[in-house]
């Protein structure tokens, strides 16, 4: 084994980069017993050492071998193998040593520090012949005898097999399995392309009607815009010459504009389409069925909910087409299949959530061509998988329902098991760090592949009998397993000694655990401190805030480059970051749905009971310079905290707040907060299902009168997520109540603000009003 060795070079490594750091800056820095103190300056080149000195290890392709690399204070790298069918590590060569080796096959010669190094595969006749690339040359480098030869044809390579390239103006077209038929979508229609001889290929135009929001086209990436010309947003069933497609129609959803004013030569108008809480004209989704053969295209009556939300899966199977339907009021969803040669539904599930069901880990899987399926349901009250026989037969629980299942990363029908992600299992110290499992189909075998503390990741071998276990936290750094299927560890890769960060003046956050404000709810969440911190003098805290509920933004795992919120710390101030009651689906349906009709407040009194306890157990804390800040929700719970609490909140940033949950997303809104069937459905001489709905959410506009502190209003002037809107109506309520705020609209920026210029709004904002608080009167002189 050579975990040891390797782990006491890249910490050696360190030492000594560190050692010459310190004496090439010659900046003050003092060093004694108990504190060593730093320049930003030699945090950053510790840092980079570090970033350098972490190790990703890779499965080698066709093999169970995985390769990493450690790089000494020089630059100079070393090869490594881990074997965990043997359970040892194997040292390859050092960049020195390659060279050597491979020298006689190299057109030039190379410097160690620079050589190009790796490994395509093994050999298909011997898994000890390693089949390698130096320079750009091919060679095969001999495990046992520790050579580098020229390849030769006994032992092939077993490599990836390359891809074909398609025409340049073929590649929007989806071909079925046989190539027979192609389909391809121009000016929101489809059309229909058959091979013929000679590569006289006919098209033919299946559909007259598509516009930009009744199309037949694939939005892109890049701008969700829908393409001219482009792919098709539906799939080939199987190996069949039946094409299926969801289509929305957004005709008559109301438009939202922005006035772009960085646009050329004069301001521009953009329009975009946007639902709003209790619209009446909402998107409808139709399904459509293509029959190549005859060049037809069918609708299938789909209907079951009045503006019910369809979604389908990708790459279903010859046993049925499947989609889930759910009810507006997102408290019923329908697993349904329709027959594409009948075109009969047939409803199989049929799941009730209260208040509402979890969107944001509701999944299903079919398997076996039909046979099954795999279902997620939250009905114990936290999410759990369940089997499912074709008729919609529960046939039993997967998981038990005792922590929160996440996603499948892994299903063998054939032999009847499954990989899965995993929350808040017994183990787990921490009920947001991820962790994997493998149990049987039947809810047998249950075994707890990656059982150390801290936020997982996992790489499968090709032939699934081990994983790459990569695990961390936001105060540990990265430890690396190479484990079998029992979770047994088979092998180690060595990783950088914990006592890096906090022998070197890097400050890791701390972890903390807290209770909510019902003294029973148990929350966790992250401090950090400044880079010169000192116990014995005081700091004013800042809450960085996110209440959900879709996500709580808190980061798990550990990254070497400093965060927003640490470089936020070192200008003088202890930084929190926590989850509070109804920030994420993590942790089961009663956490989640903790803030249903409650959109604006619940996460409040958590947020200032969590300061409060802190502020207990480290006297460091100053409860009378308390700031806040927070991006699109957390801009909406930083200014609804600076009113509800304004005694408490002294300063706060709030950036593209959602400010009026009426004039945001329906989805958002109607979700969250609730939504209400208003009129009985309706089904009108075309079939259509009809209802009213309203919904009505609490708004940051109606608290503005008490606002004492000091409140930054940040937003872009080009958000189509949080319209600009949401901030300029609290601004309106704010000078409706003399009172005095700040704005800033930045230029032609969207939702995602960043930048430079942004933190350093954040960071000037604070260390310019809450270090050194005394008093504000929020109220104009009149």
């Amino acid at each position: 084994m050579i975990s040891l060795s390797a782990s006491r070079i890249g910490l050696a490594s360190i030492l000594a980069v560190v050692c010459s750091i310190t004496q090439a800056q010659q900046q003050p820095t003092s060093f004694t017993k108990d504190k060593k103190v730093w320049t930003n300056l030699q945090r950053d080149s510790v840092r980079k050492v570090i970033a350098t000195a972490l190790i990703y290890p890779s499965w080698i392709f066709n093999s169970n071998f995985v390769l990493y690399q450690t790089t000494a204070s020089s630059g100079l790298k070393t090869f490594y193998l881990a074997d965990p069918d043997h359970s040892k590590n194997i040292r390859l060569f050092d960049g020195n040593e390659l060279v050597e080796l491979s020298a006689a096959y190299l057109s030039q010669s190379v410097h160690p520090m620079k050589v190009d190094f790796s490994i395509q595969g093994v050999s298909k006749t011997n898994p000890y012949i390693l089949l390698c690339s130096v320079q750009g040359t091919t060679l095969q480098y001999d495990l046992k005898k520790g050579i580098f030869t020229e390849p030769i044809a006994s032992h092939p390579a077993s490599t990836p097999q390359s891809i074909s390239r398609v025409a340049r103006n073929d590649i929007w077209t989806l071909y079925t399995k046989d190539r027979t038929y192609g389909i391809y979508a121009d000016n929101h229609n489809l059309f229909l392309k058959k091979s013929g001889a000679l590569g006289k290929d006919s098209v033919v135009q299946l559909t007259r009607d598509g516009n930009p929001n009744y199309s037949f086209a694939r939005k892109t990436v890049s701008n969700q815009m829908r393409g001219q010309h482009g792919a098709w947003l539906g799939e080939w069933l199987g190996d069949t010459h039946i094409g299926f497609a969801l289509r929305s129609d957004q005709r008559k959803v109301r438009d939202l504009s922005l006035i772009n004013s960085l646009a050329l030569y004069a301001p521009l108008r953009v329009d975009y389409k946007y639902e709003l809480p209790g619209d009446e004209n909402v998107t409808q989704y139709e399904l459509w069925l293509l029959n190549a053969d005859s060049a037809k295209m069918r609708q299938i009556n789909i209907d079951r909910f009045p503006d019910q939300e369809v979604k389908m899966n990708q790459n279903q199977q010859s046993g049925g087409i499947y989609f889930t339907r759910e009810s507006r009021t997102v408290d019923t969803i329908q697993l349904c299949r329709v027959d594409p040669y009948t075109f009969k539904t047939t409803v199989l599930i049929t799941e009730v959530g209260k208040p509402i069901l979890n969107d944001q880990l509701q999944t299903y899987t079919v398997i076996n061509e039909g046979k099954e399926v795999i279902w997620w349901s939250e009905r114990t009250g936290k999410g759990a998988y369940y089997l499912y026989d074709h008729t919609g037969k529960l046939k039993n629980a997967i998981t038990k329902g005792d922590f929160v299942a996440g996603n499948i990363v892994h299903l063998d029908a054939r032999a009847r098991y499954l990989i899965l992600e995993g929350f808040g299992y017994k183990s787990a110290s921490n009920p947001y760090h991820k962790k994997f499992y493998k149990v049987n189909l039947d809810g047998s075998g249950f075994v707890e592949l990656t059982p150390g503390q801290g936020d997982h990741s996992i790489t499968l071998s090709l032939d699934k009998k081990f994983i790459i276990d990569q695990y961390s936290a936001v105060d540990l750094l990265p430890k690396c397993e190479i484990k079998d299927m029992n979770g047994k560890a088979r092998a180690f890769i060595p990783m950088l000694d914990h006592r890096t960060l906090k022998d070197y003046g890097l400050n890791a956050p701390i972890l903390q655990k807290v209770k909510a404000a019902d003294h029973i709810t148990d929350l966790y969440g992250i401090i950090y401190t400044p880079a010169d911190f000192d116990p014995h003098q005081k700091y004013p805290v800042i809450c960085n805030v996110y209440p959900g509920p879709q996500v709580d933004g808190i980061p798990q795992g550990f990254d070497i480059t400093p965060s927003n919120n640490a470089k936020l710390a070192d200008l003088g101030f202890i930084v929190l970051q926590f989850g509070y009651r109804g920030s994420s689906p993590l942790r089961g349906r009663d956490f989640y749905t903790f803030g249903h009709g409650n959109l604006r407040d619940y996460a409040l009194a958590d947020c200032k009971y969590v300061v409060e306890q802190l502020a207990e157990i480290y006297t460091y804390m100053d409860l009378d310079r308390v700031g806040i800040y927070g991006h699109s929700g957390g801009g909406f719970m930083t200014a609804a905290a600076m009113m509800t609490y304004p005694d408490f909140f002294k300063v706060g940033v709030s950036s593209s707040g959602n400010h009026d949950n009426n004039i945001y997303g329906k989805f958002w809104t109607e979700t969250y907060q609730g939504v209400e069937q208003t009129k009985p459905t309706t089904v009108d001489s075309l079939g259509k299902l009809h209802a009213s709905f309203s919904s009505s959410a609490p708004t940051n506009i109606e608290l503005a009168k008490n606002l004492k502190g000091r409140l930054l209003l940040v937003t872009g002037d080009m958000d189509n997520n949080v319209h600009p809107a949401n901030t300029i109506r609290l601004a309106n309520a704010l000078i409706k109540n003399n009172k005095r705020f700040d704005l800033m609209i930045l230029p032609g920026i969207a939702h995602e603000v960043s930048g430079d210029y942004y933190s350093g709004l954040i960071s000037n904002y604070f260390t310019d009003y809450l270090k050194s608080w005394k008093g504000f009167d929020a109220d104009m002189i009149k």
